[in-house]
């Protein structure tokens, strides 16, 4: 595979089709972002830049928020790392959607989006853009907006970053240590916090269009904002909306790096057992239909059905082993059909409100409404040499029929792509409302008090369309002539309509409308939250005043679903959505204090010491205590040392407690020579008796910031994450499941259901408090600004920033299998809830960005480092290991016109400039015959982009 990156990427259309989405970024003004409100890397707390006061952003008489502490006050340094990310290099990025520069922080790449196109049918998530801190599970990373908790958009409650109002984005701070005891249950690996502008004032829109080097995937996007003060500025109203719109990619096999390439059973005695090979194929189906390589269809074995069911020779490869599969041979891929992206189309709407009642009371509201709408043509409805076609179906040939007569076979094994029925239609849509009412206050003296109650609602409508109904299909394929001469259904009951698989374009559509159904499940997810909190500093000791947060917060979260019938007998090829319903409550109390130790002492030029406290009740699992001890110390002024020890929990979810959640899966049964079995796996059902997983965590950390050289500084953290009692199942796969019952552990196999005939029917694996998890790693932070008029005037303001994580350890152990997965980049099934996961260990992140006058250049480069398929493999076990390191560079361009009114930018931006194709990685994902090649959501498939448009300020 030597080269295998660099090679030209085919289908190439002209750059000229650009011209068509950049028309959407040149109709109207957009937002002005000034170039040199850079992230607040080192401190987030700084006070606004002028531009940024002048734009209407908050100025120095606003709250200081530190996330990651209760603790409001100017100049404190939290004892845990926080990462943020300005206004200004969101929006050099330019990106469609704030999740897509989000996700570029190395502890961030690994969650969901609309890129990592998510064939499942099942599970509801595609089209979500899901953060995955430290890439342990969604469910340990604390999604806040302005500090307060979202709504989720699924029973695990997920939080879909495209319903976040972006324009009124001003930072986005990222917490990468334990927060539970400052916000709660699920800041295990952090918080990502998404901090809005309050207060602004004028008029901001931004027009964008995008599209791919090869004319698809197109982008678009329009956002408007509008605020302004009232009542001589003892109020304040401020609206955000915006629509964009991210077309599908719905092949793989429109990339050229797409060759079929997958790790298959080597049948070469002396080799390694498994192997890369390129070109492989499907030996067990067709799309039209395949008497499959089997010694019970004699010499009828490779005859395959093509246009109007004419019968000819399949040309079988090479054999594997693995199930399903072959080298070379026809070229019959059908993950040549996957979708590399979703069809997303996002609107949002915001709208706060807020009043001064007095000097010291401000009233306010807040409502928004968020809605995604999710288009995935996911897999055709395989049958994978599963069928039985007997010698008197009326739809064989007559050519075939003769020769089953020949040979004496009453029937014949086949397999079927089912081309004529068409792919699954999976269509996802999610509404969520959200409302808050609150007051802030100020008494005595430097004290302050806010109260607010937020309800927060999701409507989640999954359905899958064009879904085949079993037992219809069953019965409709076994066709037959009546007396009459016409062509019925052998059990004609219930107005079977006989169809006609053998062929393609050969199934009627009477037939087809007789067969396919929806699944569909309805969902309403709510969260009711109603907190208090006061601050303030009630004393002093010699080295400053002591600081105190204390406060009490009640949550109720509950999911209401319905399903069709039909899903609820596991009655379709797949969706079959099972309903999950249930509801908790919880009641917090939280006191966290800063405590200044020492100040302008030789070796002390200030020590501090930050502890928090939290007390938490779940209706569901009790009582449980979190909390965290930190401190800083600054031995001199250039450097200062950073440390905290913190016990965080995760505490069991809606879906984790109720949920009836199936994902189809095919698996080869070694009870029976390897039979490929579709089932319905539980991998992850509810169980009501769960109790909260429990962290222990510690950051070790040092910040250098050198007096003989202004503008730079330099961090290093390391960090360790040991989870106890975590959420788990007995196996993190269906196939595992069944591997695990073969090799005698007999706990997994009392969970495995069969029917009357031996073939596997499903799978329940109920979660359990058994997993224990190990994160150890270090993060390091760069970061240089130089205004380079001080050398020579007019050169402008360049900045450099890099952001690097290194994991060294991942280990879960179930209480049956323990394993590292730190360094594998391997699509496979996550242990951490998850449908896929990567887990790289080296990745970073290198920015500059230069202003100068009205012009601004940004590039980013992102590295993935070299990975590996599976740490368990040896030279015996897979012919390569290695998996390449990659490294991408984006870079964006933007002039600003100060002579006009509303001081238009025009911006283009385009992602993977050197049009990187993703390393060759075979994935272990459940279904091998659908694998790509490579690792979606970890690498990008679809090449370079670009996007262009225009904002401005009024």
């Amino acid at each position: 595979m030597a080269g295998f990156q660099d090679r030209k990427w085919q289908r190439r259309k002209p750059v000229t089709r650009l011209r068509n989405a950049t028309a959407l970024g040149v109709a109207l003004c957009a937002q002005m972002l000034s170039a040199h409100a850079f992230a607040q890397t080192a401190d987030p707390q700084s006070a606004p830049s002028a531009e940024q006061a002048k734009q209407g952003a908050p100025s120095g008489d606003t709250d200081i928020v530190v996330t990651g502490s209760r603790v409001q006050r100017d100049g404190f340094k939290a004892p845990t790392p926080t990462t943020v990310l300005g206004v200004a290099q969101i929006a050099a990025s330019s990106p469609n959607n704030i999740a897509d520069v989000v996700n570029q922080l190395p502890a961030l790449s690994t969650g969901f989006s609309p890129r990592a196109a998510n064939i499942g049918s099942s599970n509801g998530t595609g089209g979500l853009n899901v953060l995955n801190l430290r890439a342990l599970g969604a469910t340990r990373t604390l999604v806040l907006l302005d500090s307060r908790r979202v709504v989720g958009s699924n029973p695990s409650g997920n939080v879909n970053i495209n319903t976040i109002p972006q324009q009124l984005v001003e930072r986005v701070d990222i917490v990468t240590g334990g927060a539970s005891a400052a916000y709660g249950s699920d800041a295990v690996t952090g918080v990502v916090n998404f901090i809005l502008n309050k207060k602004f004032n004028g008029l901001a829109i931004d027009i964008q269009g995008g599209i791919t080097e090869r004319g698809d995937g197109e982008s678009g996007k329009i956002e408007a904002t509008f605020g302004t003060g009232f009542a001589d500025d003892r109020g304040h109203f401020e609206i955000s909306g915006s629509a964009s719109n991210q077309a599908g990619v719905f092949s793989t096999d429109s990339r050229s790096w797409f060759n079929s390439t997958k790790l298959v059973g080597n049948t070469v005695a002396g080799g390694p057992a498994r192997i890369f090979a390129s070109d492989v194929n499907l030996s067990t189906a067709t799309a039209g239909g395949l008497i499959i390589r089997d010694p019970a269809n004699g010499p009828l074995q490779g005859i395959q059905f093509g246009a109007g069911g004419v019968p000819t020779q399949f040309q079988f490869g090479a054999a594997t082993g693995t199930s399903n599969l072959m080298i070379g041979g026809e070229k019959n891929d059908i993950a040549a059909s996957v979708p590399l992206a979703l069809q997303v189309h996002n609107r949002n709407l915001f709208g706060r409100l807020s009043y001064k009642l007095s000097d010291d009371i401000t009233v306010y509201g807040e409502g928004s409404f968020g809605s995604s709408r999710v288009f995935n043509p996911s897999v055709y409805q395989f049958k994978l040499g599963n069928l039985i076609i007997k010698a008197d179906n009326a739809f064989l040939p007559a050519s075939v029929s003769t020769a089953m007569a020949n040979a004496g076979l009453s029937q014949v094994k086949f397999g079927t792509w089912n081309q004529d029925l068409g792919k699954l239609d999976v269509r996802n849509s999610l509404e969520t409302y959200r409302a808050v009412a609150g007051l802030d206050g100020m008494f005595g003296s430097g004290w302050t008090w806010n109260a607010y109650y937020q309800y927060g609602r999701t409507n989640l409508v999954n359905r899958v369309d064009n879904e085949s109904i079993t037992a219809r299909y069953n019965q409709a394929i076994d066709a037959v002539f009546n007396a009459q001469g016409a062509i019925v259904c052998r059990n004609p009951s219930n107005g079977c309509v006989p169809l006609n698989i053998i062929g393609t374009g050969v199934a009627s559509q009477a037939a087809k409308d007789w067969v396919l159904g929806t699944a569909i499940r309805h969902s309403k997810i709510e969260q009711q939250v109603a907190a208090a909190s006061i601050q303030g500093e009630p004393f002093s000791t010699w080295a400053g005043p002591v600081s105190m947060a204390f406060g009490a917060e009640y949550r109720k979260e509950s999911t209401h679903e319905t399903s069709d019938a039909l899903s609820l007998v596991n009655g379709y090829f797949s969706g079959n959505f099972k309903p999950t319903n249930g509801a908790y409550n919880v009641k917090e109390a939280f006191l966290e204090t800063v405590i200044p130790l020492a100040k302008d002492l030789p070796f002390a030029q200030s020590l501090e010491l930050n502890g928090a406290l939290r007390a938490t009740d779940y209706s569901t699992s009790g009582y449980v205590t979190t909390w965290k001890l930190g401190a800083t110390w600054r031995p001199v002024n250039d450097l200062l040392f950073r440390a905290v020890r913190s016990r965080d929990i995760r505490a069991p979810n809606i879906a984790d407690l109720f949920a009836n959640a199936p994902i189809t899966s095919t698996v080869t049964d070694p009870f029976n020579g390897g039979r490929a079995d579709t089932v319905a796996a539980y991998l992850t059902s509810g169980n009501p008796n769960l109790v909260p997983e429990i962290a222990s965590n510690l950051g070790l950390g040092v910040v250098y910031s050198p007096s003989w050289l202004p503008g730079f500084q330099a961090s290093f953290d390391y960090y360790r994450i040991d989870i106890k009692g975590g959420i788990t199942t007995l196996a993190s796969s269906a196939q595992q499941a069944v591997d695990l019952c073969y090799q005698g552990i007999a706990v997994v196999c009392s969970y495995i259901t069969r029917d009357n005939s031996g073939h596997i029917t499903a799978l329940r694996l109920a979660g359990i408090n058994a997993g224990r998890i190990l994160n150890t790693g270090f993060d390091i932070e760069l970061s240089y600004r130089k205004d380079l008029s001080e050398w020579h005037d007019g050169l402008g303001n360049l900045t450099l920033r890099a952001l690097i994580n290194r994991v060294d350890k991942l280990t879960v152990d179930t209480g049956i299998t323990k394993k590292d997965y730190a360094g594998e980049v391997a699509n496979q099934t996550s242990p951490f809830g998850a449908l896929s996961a990567f887990f790289p260990d080296l990745q970073a992140t290198l920015s500059a960005n230069y202003v100068q006058g009205p012009a601004t250049v940004n590039l980013t480069g992102r590295y993935i480092g070299s990975g590996v398929v599976d740490n368990s493999f040896t030279a015996a076990s897979i012919s390569r290991n290695r998996v390449s390191p990659v490294f991408y560079l984006d870079g964006s361009f933007a002039w600003k016109l100060r002579s006009l009114p509303g001081q238009p930018e025009f911006y283009v931006a385009v992602d993977n400039i050197f049009d990187r194709a993703p390393p060759v990685v075979a994935p272990l994902a459940a279904n091998p015959f659908l694998n790509s090649g490579t690792s979606p959501g970890l690498y990008d498939t679809l090449g370079r982009a670009y996007r262009a448009g225009i904002r401005a300020r009024f």
